[in-house]
């Protein structure tokens, strides 16, 4: 298909769309504020997920007439740019406040406190962009998926957000656990764990899940870079994995302290008792390393050095069963740390590889303690890590296996186009056609039409072709009267074709052998010379002389501003359908020669937009 000169340019392509009053010489410097920030809440051709629901300028332009014109001005489309790069922020902003709640919560007892304000304002600060967001779905539309229809009445949004406690789910996420802080450090270091102990349980309950909202903020950034659905699907995946294994991780090297710490007893026991020695035994080594000493809680064991390495060493040599437990070996990691001012990020490495570790045993023998709550931990890992491991290996095989067949049949063609251009030595603007050609047609999904319809009965073929294209067949006025099975025929005889942007749909002095019907997209109408008449959008056609008489010139060119799908009616075809009909070929006959005849009597009084629109056949 010829490319459009570059006299086709398209002079109201940008002129409406956004419906919002329009910026005058009077002006003041707030209303063109006011415009260009109202503009950003609008729908968006910038938006990846637009063309899922819109194909045209034309549609695009009545749902941004239906938002500015119809509903009150401060609600926000879900597909607006403001949406696409809002939802950018708030997916990394939730990344980094979920992660780092769960490490300073677990690990703020090795933090210096002169630490705690900044990181308390800074998480305060994540919290209340994500309260922003939460205000904010109350006032954006939400779309439907099944149905692909966009809901912007303000009554149904709201009642939306509020459906199945959705609004507390998401206010429990922004709710700033942070300001717990200096709390659930005294209650660390003044042998009061049970508070904490709730506190980290209750978070790690509340957000190990909202990873699936994480994942739902993520889409729209390999969507706007264009990536395709496994893409998607994996990194999802990954990203989920990555959150479930952070928090378990931080979770599970906390837990063991705090547990341990919380059945001490008020006096400190014999050594042999190492069950009981852990929990008060290493409040006081942190106590003494990392806040020097001065909680006022209970009397330290005023241990020195030397004397942790007699415990040490005594434990190490004797021969009893805790020794060879998880208990044991925790215990003296723990103080091992503590005696070499070990960094916070070794503690969190060591903390995933062991979480990755013992997700993976397939049983729980030997790698637990003797207290009951040993057990329960590691039996809680155990099964958690086989489950996570299990989920991600079916999720990896409905990709490979269960897959959308259509979508893998897309990739394999979509390859097969990339050998054709590079065997061919084609440029790389007109590869770049061949792909986006291929893409538009199909969108992701590759299916043979012809075979498909093929193997339909008639009946069936004609009611699918008939609810896809009736309404364009019925817009022509040369078609109106004709009987209902004839306009089934035309329909049943529609061939699809696909016009990238600044494609020739036809040109002007050429003899035409068919008419065309946009079903949707927007095409240009250019005089001879170049000057732009009018528009052609979704469900307009052109051309019907063409398939009523024979070698009729063309007087005009029809241009693609966008990627177009045009149904096309040959000459051959029609006049196939209309032989039977010979009545009904010579009343549409005389109605056009008296049309052509009544523009070309009255060429001095039309205008030339006028002309061209009847002889545009």
């Amino acid at each position: 298909m010829k490319e459009s000169s570059d006299t086709h340019r398209c002079h109201l392509r940008h002129n409406s769309g956004t419906h919002l009053p329009p910026v005058t010489e009077h002006s003041s410097k707030w209303d063109r504020a006011l415009r260009r920030f109202r503009k950003l809440f609008v729908l968006s051709p910038r938006h990846p997920d637009t063309d899922m629901f819109f194909r045209s300028f034309s549609q695009l332009d009545q749902e941004n007439r239906r938002l500015v014109e119809d509903y009150p001005a401060c609600i926000i489309h879900p597909l607006s740019v403001f949406r696409l790069y809002w939802e950018m922020v708030i997916f990394f902003v939730m990344i980094i406040h979920s992660f780092l709640l769960v490490f300073v919560v677990c690990y703020l007892i090795y933090i210096d406190e002169k630490h705690f304000d900044a990181i308390i304002g800074f998480d305060l600060f994540l919290c209340a962009v994500l309260m922003v967001e939460v205000v904010l779905k109350f006032i954006t539309g939400y779309v439907v998926k099944k149905s692909k229809s966009i809901v912007l009445e303000p009554r149904k949004i709201f009642w939306n957000n509020l459906k199945c406690f959705r609004v507390v789910y998401h206010l429990l996420g922004v709710f700033p656990f942070i300001l717990f802080l200096p709390k659930l450090n005294r209650s660390y270091y003044d042998s009061q764990p049970l508070f904490y102990l709730v506190i980290v349980l209750f978070l790690y309950l509340t957000n190990i899940c909202r990873y699936q909202v994480i994942n739902k903020y993520y889409e729209v950034i390999p969507k706007f870079f264009k990536a395709s659905e496994n893409v998607i699907t994996i990194t999802k995946l990954l990203i989920a994995s990555l959150h479930v294994l952070h928090w378990t991780s931080c979770v599970g090297d906390i837990i063991p302290l705090i547990g341990y710490h919380s059945i001490s007893k008020t006096t400190l026991p014999e050594w042999h008792d190492t069950q009981l020695v852990i929990g008060k035994f290493l409040v006081d080594v942190y106590r003494e390393i990392y806040r020097e000493g001065y909680y006022p809680g209970r009397p330290n064991s005023a241990m020195d050095l030397q004397e942790y390495k007699d415990f040490r060493n005594y434990l190490f040599h004797l021969d009893f069963p805790l020794a060879r437990t998880k208990s044991y070996q925790y215990v003296m990691m723990k103080l091992d740390d503590a005696f070499r001012h070990e960094s916070i990020l070794g503690m969190y490495i060591r903390a995933v590889m062991d979480s990755i570790q013992v997700s993976l045993l397939a049983s729980q023998m030997n790698t637990n303690g003797l207290a009951s709550r040993d057990h329960l931990v590691t039996s809680y890992l155990v099964l958690t890590g086989w489950m996570w491991l299990t989920y991600m290996m079916f999720r990896m095989v409905q990709i490979i296996i269960s897959k959308d067949l259509s979508e893998t049949k897309y990739n394999e063609i979509i390859n097969e186009l990339k050998a054709f251009g590079f065997n061919r030595r084609l440029s790389s603007n007109l590869k770049g056609k061949l792909l986006e050609h291929f893409a538009n047609r199909y969108q992701m999904h590759y299916f043979d039409e012809e075979s498909i319809l093929n193997s339909l009965s008639s009946n069936l073929r004609r009611s699918i072709r008939m609810e896809t294209c009736h309404h364009l067949v019925n817009n022509v006025e040369l078609f109106k009267n004709l009987p209902h099975t004839l306009i089934e025929d035309i329909v049943d005889r529609l061939v699809l074709e696909i016009f990238l942007e600044n494609d020739v749909i036809i040109e002007a002095g050429r003899y035409g052998n068919a008419m065309y019907f946009i079903a949707s997209g927007t095409a240009g109408v250019y005089s001879i010379n170049g000057k732009e008449l009018s528009h052609l959008v979704d469900g307009a056609h052109f051309g019907e002389i063409c398939v009523i008489k024979k070698e009729q010139k063309r007087t005009a060119n029809v241009v693609a501003l966008e990627m177009c799908e045009v149904y096309k009616l040959s000459y051959v075809d029609f006049q196939e359908l209309i032989e039977p009909h010979s009545y009904l070929l010579e009343r549409m006959k005389k109605l056009a020669e008296e049309r052509m005849v009544k523009t070309l009597g009255a060429m001095d009084k039309v205008s030339e937009v006028d002309v061209y629109d009847n002889f545009l056949q």
